[in-house]
């Protein structure tokens, strides 16, 4: 009787996977997850070979905001031939969306050296005045980040629709949040001070040319400030918001850095904080 309840009892799941598609995904990305959270549990950042900054040098960092899933097919292989590494603003409520990094995306490059960054959990629009409300949702994605073994980058906050409210910084300094991007400006927090970090923001946009960018990286070269370059969204062409990037023009930018290494480092925007 028993063999025949088991037999049943998997006939009828073998049946559900094959009338339900969508049980059959989920279950997927359930084991897909549950793999890729124990690697990542027993995965020591500290392992990595260090990168410190070289003091001599102009830093640039590579920061994609949102998570696009482009960002791990068009940016992150063409960076890792270079033996590159970049940040990635996450925003954790998308993290299981079409055309959005997974979990398993979000860790490989993770395990590479890649920040994992607090882009808050859901990134809604109209919170610039609801400071309670942004915190809870910088809180939200730090625990979803903490519990999946991302253990750097959820006290960085990288601000939605990069404006700041000042009124917000003193909550985030009583909850632990070390820093803080605007579009224009990093702010490191302090319980006593908070400071601006010098570093001059390069927004890589649709319609943004090569010798621009080009141009404005030799204009830093061996000056005070750093250089952070923010992107979206990876592809040809352009959409209405006009932050897709292009493959192509982002392989000259790194094939430039790659000329000029004598006078610019790559690093990552947790590295050149620290």
């Amino acid at each position: 009787m028993k063999k025949l309840i088991c037999t049943l009892t998997l006939v009828a799941v073998g049946l559900s996977l094959l009338m339900y598609p969508q049980t059959h995904l989920a279950l997927r990305h359930g084991l897909e997850n549950a793999f890729v959270m124990l690697r990542l549990s027993s995965f020591s950042y500290e392992a990595l070979p260090a990168v410190p900054v070289d003091a001599a040098k102009t830093q640039v960092v590579f920061m994609f905001d949102d998570g696009w899933a482009s960002v791990y097919t068009d940016a992150y292989p063409l960076l890792a031939r270079y033996g590159y590494s970049a940040s990635i603003a996450a925003i954790p409520g998308m993290a299981r969306e079409r055309e959005y990094l997974s979990y398993a995306q979000l860790a490989r490059m993770y395990m590479d050296g890649w920040d994992i960054l607090n882009h808050s959990y859901s990134h809604k629009d109209g919170m610039y005045a609801r400071c309670d409300e942004l915190l809870s949702e910088y809180m939200s994605a730090r625990e979803w980040l903490d519990r999946r073994f991302f253990r750097r980058g959820g006290n960085s906050v990288i601000m939605p629709f990069g404006d700041c409210n000042p009124y917000i910084i003193p909550l985030l300094i009583k909850n632990g949040f070390q820093n803080i991007r605007t579009s224009d400006n990093v702010l490191l927090l302090d319980r006593d001070e908070v400071c601006y970090f010098p570093i001059k923001t390069i927004h890589l946009l649709t319609d943004v040319s090569v010798e621009t960018v080009t141009a404005e990286l030799t204009a830093c070269a061996g000056g005070d400030s750093a250089v952070l370059f923010n992107l979206h969204k990876m592809g040809d062409g352009a959409d209405r918001t006009q932050m897709t990037f292009s493959p192509a023009k982002l392989r000259e930018i790194v094939e430039f850095l790659h000329a000029n290494e004598d006078t610019f480092q790559v690093v990552t925007y947790l590295t050149l904080l620290e």
